[in-house]
């Protein structure tokens, strides 16, 4: 069974070079976003001297505090005048403050403590949200059609995938599995000159939607509607349910590795594979969505990570590397789906938001929503990661570990993840907008801005 539609006479296919250049900024941020909690913690856990558990604590704070930035950025970028568009000024002011904050997240001075590392991971958070929020909207906004919005977000996901990959690589090859402090003090620099430039490239080459002329709701009575969407509440649900799922790993993956599996000199290599494969794999999986429904391809492939995971409980020791080399693969592969399919279905609820209140397209407010939830289900994995591990007396220092501490470890990193994967699966069946019921909505919209303007 197919989910195809016929193609809106409003659709719009975006140039090669235009989704090059919206894609381009995504690889800077994602050089620092998820390899920020894959290593940040674990080197101001081991390196400069911090608890893991309060390390875990000031995670989750900032994130709570950070998501009432995503919310201002959000509306601000959804109502911002003037003829360089909507998104075009956010990415471009932000950036220098961007390049700044990961520059010195990466390079803390010696005698550095708990409040230098909240501070800069607080500023690294807004500063990167006052970018990725707009620009997440933006991608939403180019395209009107069911599938070729997968197109635009597959772009921008790829690009962040090439990011983490050539992150993940630097760190690798510059710390050989032995101290990270040069090797993220190269990653900041390199966050810090690509950042501004990639942005810039890319306010001056895609073109930014300008407002309609439909009324816009006050926050609180946007906020009202995007609680009364009923789509994009399950949809927001088993996404942040299904990033815990992920971030645990992600978060425990160094720890894993060198604890569980006993090879800490193939965490790179491990690492690099995992998100090869996710790389290669999202095309794949946005030809799937598009073919077969987005929210159907997704649940598919969150079935596959069970299965995966489910062979981590086998990895003993050394001798399970190749074991171990299989679930990077097919672990990497699901990521794939993650990273395109759920961003898209977000561009789909807009829709239905617009239609069913009238007001002007709230995309910026729906994607701070979404980025909280993110940061939400980042925060969570890695705050219940570290508090979690504290409270088992999980050694970060390395050496001699307990039974209990390893089977914690176990636990974090593969059997939570697969029951948050299934509850995820079971809030997604049924989703009600596939690209017919999209193509439907699209046109009644298309009727409504038509009357509006008459």
């Amino acid at each position: 069974m197919t989910d195809r539609a016929p193609l809106s006479p409003s659709t719009v296919k975006v140039s090669p070079l235009k989704l090059f250049a919206y894609a381009l900024p995504a690889v800077p941020i994602a050089a620092l976003g998820q390899p920020f909690y894959m290593f940040a913690p674990t080197f101001y856990a081991k390196e400069v001297g911090i608890g893991a558990g309060l390390i875990g604590l000031i995670l989750l704070i900032v994130r709570v505090f950070d998501a009432a930035s995503d919310l201002v950025a959000g509306r601000l970028s959804d109502q911002t005048p003037g003829r360089f568009g909507r998104r075009k000024p956010w990415v471009l002011l932000a950036s220098p403050l961007a390049a700044w904050s990961a520059y010195m997240i990466m390079t803390p001075p010696e005698g550095a403590g708990a409040a230098y590392f909240a501070l800069w991971t607080l500023l690294v958070s807004i500063s990167w949200a006052a970018i990725t929020l707009p620009l997440n909207a933006w991608g939403a906004e180019l395209s009107p059609d069911y599938r070729e919005r997968i197109v635009v977000t597959a772009w921008r996901e790829i690009a962040t995938v090439l990011g983490v990959i050539g992150a993940v690589g630097l760190v690798a090859v510059v710390s050989n599995g032995g101290p990270l402090r040069e090797a993220l003090a190269m990653l900041g620099l390199f966050a810090a000159i690509t950042t501004p430039l990639a942005c810039g490239i890319c306010v001056l080459l895609v073109p930014d939607p300008p407002l309609t002329t439909q009324p816009m709701a006050s926050l609180k009575d946007g906020l009202k509607d995007c609680a009364a969407n009923e789509p994009f509440r399950r949809l927001v649900a088993a996404y942040v349910i299904n990033g815990i799922a992920n971030g645990l790993p992600a978060t425990l993956f160094l720890y894993f590795v060198s604890e569980r599996l006993g090879r800490p000199d193939l965490q790179g290599a491990l690492l690099g594979t995992y998100f090869l494969a996710g790389l290669i794999s999202a095309p794949f999986w946005a030809w799937l969505g598009g073919r077969f429904g987005k929210d159907r391809v997704w649940r598919w492939a969150m079935v596959w990570a069970c299965l995966i995971f489910a062979l981590a409980l086998g990895v003993t020791g050394p001798q399970d590397w190749v074991l171990f080399l299989i679930i990077c693969v097919g672990s990497g592969l699901a990521l794939g789906a993650d990273i395109v399919l759920p961003a898209a279905m977000q561009a789909d609820v807009v829709d239905l938001d617009e239609l069913k209140t009238g007001q002007a397209p709230r995309t910026g407010l729906y994607f701070a929503l979404w980025s909280v939830a993110t940061k939400l289900a980042l925060a969570v994995s890695a705050g219940a990661a570290f508090g979690i591990l504290g409270l088992v007396g999980f050694n970060t220092q390395g050496g001699a570990q307990t039974d209990l501490a390893l089977n914690s470890l176990v636990a974090l990193y593969c059997a939570i993840p697969i029951v948050l994967k299934l509850i995820a699966i079971a809030m997604m069946s049924g989703f009600p907008i596939d690209a017919t019921e999209q193509a439907r909505i699209r046109a009644e919209i298309e009727v409504n801005r038509g009357i509006s303007r008459a």
